[in-house]
């Protein structure tokens, strides 16, 4: 499965882009916007998505062939929307919804990458429902998308 975007070519080192104590991304004495990546042991490409100074957007890996591994979506420095893992044949295996890095759904497919096996909702750590108030209080972010939307690779 290809991304409908290029990290590859839109990205700049890793060493370009310092983060701070608060933890924002610059590049010179810019907030940076745009995507990191670094060529891993074995062709896999790894990259990240920045908007202002923030993770924001799709960060993931990319094998040699320049299929996704994996694609995660992130939203003002948290791991937010749904984070899918591929298969070697570019297969979807799983997609797990997060809100603030916390995941609260997963759902399962079958080898052919639409039939769903399950869907799971993970029993909650302890303070995350409390921690997720907090966090929304301070920065709202749109809801969650839900299970039923996890095939669906437009939307995150």
């Amino acid at each position: 499965m290809k991304p409908s975007y290029d990290p590859v070519a839109l990205s700049v080192p890793d060493e370009e882009v310092r983060v701070d104590q608060d933890q924002l991304y610059w590049r010179g004495s810019e907030r940076f916007t745009g995507f990191t990546g670094e060529m891993l042991e074995g062709g896999v490409y790894e990259f990240q998505s920045f908007k202002d100074g923030l993770l924001d957007g799709p960060s993931g890996r990319i094998s040699p062939d320049g299929d996704l591994i994996e694609e995660e979506w992130f939203q003002g420095n948290h791991l937010y929307g749904i984070t899918r893992e591929f298969r070697q044949d570019g297969t979807l295996a799983t997609a797990t919804g997060y809100q603030y890095g916390y995941p609260i759904w997963i759902v399962r497919f079958d080898f052919d990458g639409t039939s769903v096996l399950a869907t799971e909702h993970p029993e909650p750590v302890y303070g995350q429902r409390e921690l997720i108030d907090i966090l929304w209080s301070k920065r709202p972010m749109p809801a969650l998308r839900g299970p039923e939307d996890a095939a669906d690779l437009s939307k995150h």
